[in-house]
């Protein structure tokens, strides 16, 4: 069956299914969904909250990005991207998890007004910021069994914190997140996917 990913090219969480895609080196038909505030009833008719990406494998509906990652690597039967191995599997959950619902706020608030509003991000969400990524680290580091082989947990990690490097963090603050950001953005999935 055709896959169908509804998609934008300015979502960090689409870019993230279009690199598995690639990596996996499967086909999708790509339709593009606007970014604007508000999506258009079509869409709304396909996903109830109208987020981006969304992902149609024949008749299954699949709203959420790290959802997608996750069930394409089971799929096609990748345990080497998404382990089969409970324990293994938690802790590429707990990344992908704590990515996009403990660092992913801290990012947006700094993000949006840099790279969207044109203005500088406010003083207190940059320390907020250096705060969560402080943590992030350390989770990352707490998990380092996970960071000398690539998984799906790279590929959430890469598609939604490409552009760190332009906040205004300090510099080298990140080793870990660095290293990861550098082996998956070397992959060549990964230029297919931009």
């Amino acid at each position: 069956m055709a896959l169908t990913l509804y998609d934008n090219a300015g979502s960090s969480n689409a870019l993230k299914v279009r690199f598995l895609l690639a990596e996996l080196g499967l086909d999708a038909e790509l339709v593009e969904v606007p970014l604007g505030a508000e999506r258009p009833g079509w869409y709304r008719e396909l996903h109830p909250f109208a987020t981006i990406p969304c992902l149609v494998d024949g008749e299954l509906v699949i709203t959420e990005s790290n959802a997608i990652l996750r069930y394409l690597a089971r799929r096609e039967g990748r345990d080497d991207l998404y382990p089969g191995e409970p324990a293994l599997a938690a802790r590429v959950d707990v990344l992908m998890d704590a990515l996009s619902l403990q660092l992913r706020p801290l990012l947006w608030a700094v993000e949006e007004p840099l790279f969207y509003g044109g203005t500088r991000a406010d003083p207190g969400d940059v320390r907020e910021l250096e705060g969560g990524l402080a943590a992030w680290e350390r989770l990352l580091g707490d998990n380092a069994a996970l960071l000398t082989c690539f998984t799906v947990a790279d590929i959430a990690i890469t598609g939604r914190m490409a552009r760190v490097h332009e906040l205004p963090i300090a510099d080298g603050s990140i080793p870990l997140t660095s290293g990861v950001l550098e082996r998956a953005i070397s992959r060549p999935a990964y230029a297919l996917a931009r």
